[in-house]
């Protein structure tokens, strides 16, 4: 690790001020906002600056976080109730310790508790989603590259990145839970970054996972059966780094599946992998992929195995595995990640207009 990488810290902000930049751009502090880079149903992702430096921006709505609840079965058989807010503080707790060149590093937490607005200042990728999905013509495509043709040897170049991205995680307890093309990010230097982490969870002693999240297409087999008690939360995210291989490749997925879930859990568990003979690979690639979407569990390939894996090596140095203090945020921090919303955020706000009123009007006496 270098040293650039040991002195990296999460500035926490408490305190929002807002204003317009001398290009007529909204300010949060120091960051002027300069456009939209992706939306979702709690809050957008929008580029900023701060001096030289580009950051992309997560602005979240903390009232509507607080709504959306989630009910699931814990450890003990009981039910368990947690609300979106909860899981955007894990999110940021965990991203406070990551530290890693392919993973998206977290550089500042904006939370003022009189405002409604949360913002997480982020990595910047420049040339955004390693693919997108297409939805007209059912197919992925590379953003970044209107050609759409990468070499075997690039392709061998972005793999080699998101590897030791997830080895890192792994290594540090964290299963990611939702690997997909639209969550690798590349920037302009072309590096990989393995980004968004709102279903990524800590395990303990044992990576088995009883609760599926993230994007139904990218399951592997042994979470779409409801036979399933539990699963590899690492050997999940293997199969997703698998299927996005498949994806860069071919463009597509192994399987063809329709809009319902029984129809997509089904052609998982069901297709036979087949290498489209228009498309040339070398054969370490392709063996590397049938290791990569086996359908067992057991034999599918591990993450020491990846590691040296021939062709992921081909032609550069082996890859290495991850040798530091294992991190991991506590329960105190995870709770301290977002500070709590005041009962009555409209009073509040009406509260310092009221004050504000006051103090004018005793100046002008």
């Amino acid at each position: 690790m270098s040293e650039e990488e040991v002195k990296h810290t999460v500035i926490e902000t408490n305190e929002v001020v807002r204003g317009v930049d001398q290009d007529g751009n909204t300010m949060v502090n120091q960051y002027s906002i300069i456009k939209n880079l992706g939306e979702g149903a709690f809050g957008k992702v929008k580029l900023c600056k701060k001096g030289a430096e580009l950051y992309a921006v997560k602005i979240y709505n903390k009232a509507l976080l607080r709504k959306k609840r989630d009910y699931y079965r814990n450890e003990d058989g009981g039910m368990t109730v947690t609300n979106a807010l909860q899981d955007v503080a894990k999110e940021i707790a965990l991203m406070k310790k990551l530290n890693h060149v392919n993973v998206v590093s977290l550089y500042e937490v904006i939370d003022d508790e009189d405002r409604d607005k949360l913002y997480m200042i982020m990595d910047f990728c420049g040339k955004g989603a390693i693919m997108e999905w297409d939805a007209d013509n059912e197919t992925f495509y590379f953003p970044w590259n209107s050609s759409g043709v990468i070499r075997e040897q690039q392709i061998r170049k972005f793999f080699r990145d998101m590897v030791c991205g997830l080895e890192y995680l792994h290594y540090h307890n964290i299963i990611h839970r939702d690997i997909k093309p639209q969550n690798i990010l590349l920037t302009d230097e072309w590096n990989v970054k393995i980004g968004d982490f709102g279903q990524a969870h800590i395990f303990g002693e044992s990576d088995v996972e009883s609760r599926t999240l993230g994007t139904y297409q990218f399951f592997p087999p042994e979470c779409c059966s409801p036979e399933t008690e539990g699963f590899s939360g690492k050997s999940a995210d293997i199969w997703a780094l698998g299927l996005t291989l498949y994806a860069m490749i071919y463009k597509n997925l192994p399987y063809s599946a329709g809009d319902s879930l029984l129809s997509i859990f089904d052609a998982i568990q069901n297709f036979e992998l087949t290498f489209d003979q228009t498309v040339e690979i070398s054969p370490q690639l392709q063996n590397l992929l049938v290791r990569l979407l086996d359908k067992n569990p057991e034999t599918r390939i591990k993450m020491y195995e990846l590691l040296q894996d021939p062709w992921i090596n081909m032609d550069c140095h082996p890859l290495l595995p991850t040798t530091e203090p294992i991190i991991a945020p506590t329960e105190e921090e995870i709770t301290q990640a977002v500070k709590p919303i005041r009962a009555m955020v409209i009073a509040k706000l009406y509260g310092r207009k009221w004050k504000n009123q006051a103090k004018k009007k005793a100046e002008n006496k």
